[in-house]
């Protein structure tokens, strides 16, 4: 049986509604839920912290409408977000028009220990950036991996596959390199963005063997061409 953190384990008694108050929505519960947040976390998502506790908000440009289609399903059905479809939306940026979908969970007050984790607080009394959490390891499964590799991937022709991670320090790019090659048997590279103290991560052509049948299955298949594979019709 896999040990898992115990500020992280949570019992889910009530199935989230919106009428449901935050202090007793005690969930997530399924240790994919968690994957699958923080993945997200780990790439494009990021929280937001209230008084009684705080949500996951999930952004794409309006182009990758799927994916959040996607993502949305899979948290609605399991009573974490209201049944609104998500819908592209536009706004104007330095006079161009932009186009962005988004959704976001209910209010768990639960969720603040995935908060506390992402977003420390400082000595200053403020909170950080986004961070990688120190227990991380545990919850960087397959699932969280290809939900990493969704958000952030991208494939380089003859090279491999890019994580775009230069949000992050060089330390915590090193800890999430160590934890995937420990776990999975991977070779990874770590290469400069081409920014000052920004780094990618690389998964030289070599590792596909391993990757794809790692974390394919949990892939919307729109997505497969991020592992160099041929583009399915959405279904």
């Amino acid at each position: 049986m896999r040990k898992k953190n115990k500020n992280l384990t949570f019992n889910l008694s009530i199935l989230a509604t919106g009428r449901v108050p935050s202090t007793k929505r005690i969930g997530p519960h399924n240790y994919n839920v968690l994957c699958l947040l923080i993945g997200s976390l780990l790439g494009d998502g990021h929280m937001e912290k209230y008084a009684i506790g705080s949500i996951v908000c999930f952004y794409q440009k309006g182009e990758h409408i799927e994916y959040i289609l996607w993502l949305h399903q899979f948290l609605f059905k399991l009573g974490y977000c209201k049944k609104d479809i998500p819908k592209i939306h536009s706004r104007i940026i330095d006079g161009k028009v932009n186009y962005y979908c988004r959704f976001r969970t209910f209010t768990f007050s639960s969720f603040n220990l995935i908060y506390d984790g992402f977003y420390p607080t400082l000595s200053s009394g403020l909170r950080s950036k986004k961070v990688i959490p120190i227990w991380i390891e545990e919850y960087l499964s397959p699932l969280a991996l290809a939900i990493l590799i969704m958000d952030d991937g991208g494939w380089i022709k003859d090279r491999g596959l890019k994580l775009s991670t230069n949000c992050f320090t060089l330390k915590e790019i090193k800890l999430i390199v160590s934890i995937l090659e420990k776990k999975y048997k991977l070779k990874i590279a770590i290469h400069s963005a081409g920014a000052i103290d920004q780094y990618n991560i690389y998964f030289p052509k070599k590792n596909i063997p391993i990757l794809i049948p790692l974390v394919s299955p949990h892939m919307h298949p729109y997505y497969l061409y991020k592992l160099n594979m041929v583009k399915l019709n959405l279904p």
